[in-house]
């Protein structure tokens, strides 16, 4: 896999095993600050795990996206959906649960969905029937909002 370099060094160190990972981690987070570029922000969603061990310390990655430009935030998620269900799964219904909370993401949310290819669709859709019907009362109609703009 090539990484951008401080995207690798976030890879690496995901997993958040020992203190000198997570120190790691803090710090290639931090040298990404200001790079929004499609390329690094696209790769950075490789970094979730949902095998990492300290929680607390991946939630800063969650901060990090969710301070990029929205259009970008939004769109590179859906791009990076199919291949986080592989293996951050959790993650991706964090971040999808944070969307479904803010009324603007969640908007915006659906208009870029309905562009995106069908395979990618159809990974949003599976996602969102999927915390839909874990949590019905929070986001019954919040999902449906989003699925009526996918169809």
């Amino acid at each position: 896999m090539n990484l951008y370099p401080g995207i690798a060094r976030l890879y690496e160190n995901r997993l958040l095993r020992t203190e000198l990972e997570c120190e790691q981690f803090d710090l290639a987070l931090e040298g990404l600050a200001g790079d929004t570029e499609d390329v690094v922000i696209h790769q950075i969603f490789k970094v979730f795990d949902d095998d990492t061990e300290q929680e607390e310390v991946m939630f800063s990655l969650v901060h990090f996206v969710e301070s990029l430009q929205m259009e970008m935030y939004l769109t590179q998620l859906l791009h990076s959906l199919p291949e986080m269900l592989e293996h951050a799964r959790n993650w991706a219904i964090v971040l999808n649960e944070r969307i479904l909370n803010d009324d603007n993401y969640r908007k915006d949310y659906a208009d870029i969905a309905a562009l995106m290819p069908p395979r990618i669709k159809q990974c949003l859709m599976f996602l969102l029937e999927e915390i839909k019907e874990d949590k019905p009362r929070l986001f019954e109609r919040k999902v449906n909002y989003i699925l009526s703009r996918l169809k």
